[in-house]
């Protein structure tokens, strides 16, 4: 269901006598709910023995800067998340930088292993990829790509991985 018309529904629902507080709680609900199911995951595209890792995500440049995304409270982090149940880390990396920023983006080799076992990938764009557009979630407020310069303008989700980042963006800048 398209998450206009979910909107619109449970909203319409919420509208219905009596006009309380848990209705509109209610509405509220099914709307997150609805919305945090739209748009279904392309099918991962790695192929190969997975790696195994609670969460993981991708490093993706281009010439604009390093791709990142904004939380809901404005700290900024590579793409990336949890692993479901069975799925390898390059699937995890793949699906949740698709969920977070709308890219296809492959994941090619392992580039850090964080302390909460989090897997980032060097990842590449996809030929089917198109622009940052990602589907209508509740998880981040925007999605872009960022020169190194103006990382200390933004808070990081992860504060150490501001220098770390910075310093794999200039890298990986050289090695083009």
């Amino acid at each position: 269901m398209a998450f206009g018309m979910a909107f619109d529904m449970a909203f319409a629902v919420a509208r219905v006598k009596p006009r309380t507080i848990r209705w509109r709680i209610v509405a509220l609900v099914a709307v997150l709910a609805l919305a945090s199911c739209a748009g279904e995951s392309p099918g991962c595209p790695y192929a190969g023995t997975g790696d195994s890792a609670p969460s993981a995500g991708c490093f993706s440049v281009s010439g604009d800067g390093l791709l990142l995304v904004q939380d809901l409270n404005g700290r900024l982090s590579p793409p990336g998340g949890s692993s479901e149940p069975g799925e390898s880390a390059q699937c995890t990396a793949f699906r949740e930088t698709w969920e977070e920023t709308g890219l296809r983006l492959q994941p090619r080799e392992l580039l850090e292993v964080f302390d909460t076992g989090f897997h980032l990938y060097r990842c590449e764009r996809d030929a089917a990829s198109g622009e940052i557009d990602p589907p209508p979630r509740f998880e981040v407020r925007a999605a872009f790509y960022l020169p190194a310069e103006r990382f200390v303008h933004y808070e990081w989700r992860y504060p150490d991985q501001q220098l770390l980042m910075r310093e794999m963006l200039l890298n990986a800048a050289l090695d083009q």
